[in-house]
C-alpha cells in the first residue's frame, strides 16, 4: 500500500490556504487544515480534515496527536491588517508572531521534512523596484515588522538548528475566492453590478500574480533543499498599474465605471512595487505560467457565480 504524504496547511480557512489545500490534494497528499475558523462555502474541500483552533494559544496535546505523521507544513496564516500600534496594531503584531512560534513547536513534535512560510512583500517597504531579496526591509506598519521578524526567526532557526524553512515573499496574489475587500475583487464586484466607483489616478505598478501560479511555487519547495533557508519573491515579472488591471476588468465585464482620482494617493504610497525574479528562477525552477487577461476571465467568472 503506498502511503501519502502528509500535509499541514496554517490558515487553511483563508483565500490562499483553500487554493493550497486544492492544490495539494490534487497532488494526492494527505491535507489537514488547521485555523481559527471553519471554511464556508467554495473555501471547503471535502477531502481535507479541518482542525479549528487558534495557533496564537498552545498546541493541545489531542491535536498535536491528530498531526503527528505530518510531513511538511504550509504557513498561510494571518490576514493583512495595517493598523499603527496607536490603532491597535500591537494585537496584530502579537499575534502573528506567537502563531509562528507555535507552528514551530509543532514542527519539533513531528518528523518534519520542509517548512514553507508566507511572507510578505509589506516586509521591504518602499525602497525602489525591482527589489531583490538581499535588500534590507524597512517595514511601515505592525503588520510588516511581525512579517519581517518572522522571516529573521525562521532563519535564525535554519542556521543554528537546520530548520528545514523556505521563506516565499508573494508580491499581490489574486484569485478566486478572495474576499471583496481587496482591491481587484472590489472593482470586479462593482463592475458586476454596474456601479460607478472611486480610485487613485492609478499610475501606481504593481505586481499580481494568479493564485495557481502561487501554488505551482510551494509545489516547487516542497523537499527542495537548495532553497531551504533562503527567503524568494514571488510575482509574475510583469509590472502593470492599478489603472491598466481596472480597465483590463472594466472592458472584460463591459460595465462598471472607475472615477479615477477620486480618492487620494495615501501619505505612504509606494509608486513601484515589484520584485525581482531571478532567485525563484534559479532556485527553484519557477516563473508564472498564466496570463493575466486569461485569468481574469476565470477569476471573473468565478465572482458572477458566488458573489
Amino acid at each position: 500500500m503506498v502511503i501519502k504524504k502528509s500535509a499541514l496547511v496554517s490558515g487553511g480557512s483563508g483565500f490562499i490556504g483553500s487554493h493550497v489545500i486544492d492544490s495539494l490534494l490534487e497532488d494526492d497528499y494527505n491535507v489537514i487544515s488547521i485555523s481559527k475558523n471553519q471554511p464556508i462555502g467554495t473555501k471547503y474541500n471535502p477531502k481535507a480534515t479541518y482542525i479549528v483552533h487558534d495557533i496564537t494559544r498552545p498546541i493541545p496535546k489531542n491535536i498535536l496527536e491528530r498531526i503527528s505523521n505530518v510531513e511538511y507544513i504550509v504557513n498561510c496564516s494571518g490576514y493583512i491588517d495595517h493598523r499603527s500600534f496607536e490603532s491597535g496594531g500591537q494585537s496584530v503584531f502579537d499575534n502573528n508572531m506567537k502563531s509562528l512560534i507555535n507552528l514551530v513547536e509543532i514542527a519539533k513534535a513531528i518528523p518534519l521534512r520542509t517548512m514553507i512560510h508566507l511572507g510578505s512583500s509589506d516586509e521591504y517597504g518602499d525602497i525602489g523596484s525591482p527589489i531583490d531579496e538581499k535588500a534590507r526591509e524597512k517595514p511601515i506598519s505592525p503588520y510588516s515588522l511581525s512579517k519581517v521578524m518572522c522571516s529573521h526567526y525562521l532563519q535564525h532557526l535554519f542556521r543554528s538548528k537546520s530548520f528545514p524553512v523556505i521563506i516565499l515573499r508573494p508580491f499581490l496574489i489574486y484569485g478566486e475566492k478572495q474576499k471583496t475587500d481587496r482591491f481587484l475583487p472590489f472593482i470586479i464586484k462593482e463592475c458586476i453590478n454596474k456601479k460607478e466607483f472611486k480610485v487613485t489616478e492609478g499610475y501606481q505598478l504593481r505586481d499580481y500574480c494568479y493564485v495557481k501560479d502561487f501554488t505551482s511555487a510551494i509545489r516547487n519547495c516542497i523537499e527542495n533543499k537548495s532553497a531551504y533557508g533562503e527567503i524568494i519573491n514571488i510575482g509574475s515579472g510583469k509590472p502593470i498599474s492599478i489603472r491598466e488591471v481596472t480597465n483590463k476588468v472594466v472592458n472584460i465585464i463591459g460595465y462598471g465605471k472607475p472615477l479615477y482620482g477620486e480618492v487620494a494617493y495615501r501619505d505612504s504610497e509606494s509608486m513601484a512595487l515589484y520584485p525581482n525574479l531571478e532567485k525563484a528562477k534559479s532556485i527553484l525552477n519557477w516563473s508564472a505560467n498564466y496570463e493575466m487577461e486569461d485569468s481574469l476571465y476565470s477569476v471573473i467568472n468565478w465572482y458572477k457565480n458566488n458573489v
